[in-house]
């Protein structure tokens, strides 16, 4: 049977870390390694995870130091992986029974000898696992299948790394993670897309837990508010145009110049994209608004 890897970032995760790890170890594919690096927490986190990996030894706590963040906290488990198949699993998620198999059959379908990353959707659930929505994409209004196009990701990467399973050629490329860039799930979703790789799992994977520590959230926003906050939400494009120049730079290094056409050359014309095809679709839910978006927005950078 094909042997999957599973990579964990752990730091202060007392409060769910268990329930995860017997999610993981309730798994009907049963054929995994679980890798995971704690960021020196300062809770019985390394206490938990050291208790199952002393009764399974497919548990594995591969580092307890400071790693300074989530993304080199995710570098640090990734670099210890070498199965062909590679998952990536937060600590206080929660994991379907059948979720291993299922992305594990849908990635095998895909061609071998390329890069490869799937993702899924969520099924949002609060803090004791009772559903808030089925669907993370419907109740965003969010079209998961707009991450293939790597100009739209780079502005508004959808794709959530509790929910993908990758192959080793993508890791290979991307590995180790790049000191700056802004997420580790969205460097990788990036690679991947650039070769056309990224490629969406329409069925809910994971039970997404909401509470105060986590960082998507599940409710929406009114329209009226979402008007309200358009002077932010265009600063918001523009600060984040900067914060993406190592992100550009880095991808461009490793596939060419070529990889991503003009993005990250010119700040006028990212503006422009962003604002023709990403802000429209956060205050609209659609492109539809957005001739009546382009107004207020000279109106209000004027």
């Amino acid at each position: 049977m094909q042997n999957v890897d599973i990579a964990m970032a752990t730091y202060n995760g007392e409060k769910y870390i268990a329930e995860q790890l017997r999610s993981i170890q309730n798994q009907t594919y049963p054929y995994w390694t679980l890798y995971i690096s704690d960021d020196a927490s300062t809770d019985n986190t390394k206490k938990i995870i050291e208790e199952f990996a002393n009764q399974d030894t497919r548990i594995k706590l591969i580092n307890i130091e400071r790693q300074g963040g989530v993304v080199n906290n995710f570098n640090k488990a990734l670099l210890c992986t070498n199965a062909e198949f590679v998952l990536l699993s937060d600590q206080d998620d929660y994991w379907p029974e059948h979720r291993i198999k299922d992305l594990l059959d849908f990635i095998m379908q895909k061609p071998q000898d390329k890069v490869a990353m799937v993702f899924s959707d969520l099924t949002l659930v609060d803090e004791n696992l009772k559903v808030i929505s089925e669907s993370f994409y419907k109740s965003r209004s969010i079209d998961p299948l707009k991450n293939s196009d790597y100009k739209t990701l780079i502005w508004q990467c959808s794709v959530y790394g509790c929910s993908v399973i990758m192959n080793r050629k993508l890791l290979d490329k991307c590995l180790p993670l790049p000191e700056g860039i802004t997420m580790h799930d969205n460097w990788l979703a990036l690679n991947a897309a650039t070769e056309k790789g990224l490629f969406f799992y329409d069925h809910q994977t994971i039970f997404y837990r909401q509470h105060s520590n986590n960082v998507v959230g599940g409710s929406g926003k009114t329209l009226t508010t979402k008007i309200k906050s358009l002077p932010n939400t265009i600063d918001k494009i523009i600060k984040y145009r900067k914060k993406i120049t190592k992100l550009i730079a880095e991808t461009k290094k490793i596939r060419g110049n070529e990889s991503l056409g003009s993005v990250g050359n010119s700040w006028l014309t990212d503006v422009f994209f962003a604002l023709r095809n990403i802000t429209p679709e956060i205050l609209f839910g659609s492109r539809r608004g957005y001739a009546f978006f382009m107004l207020i927005a000279f109106v209000v950078t004027r």
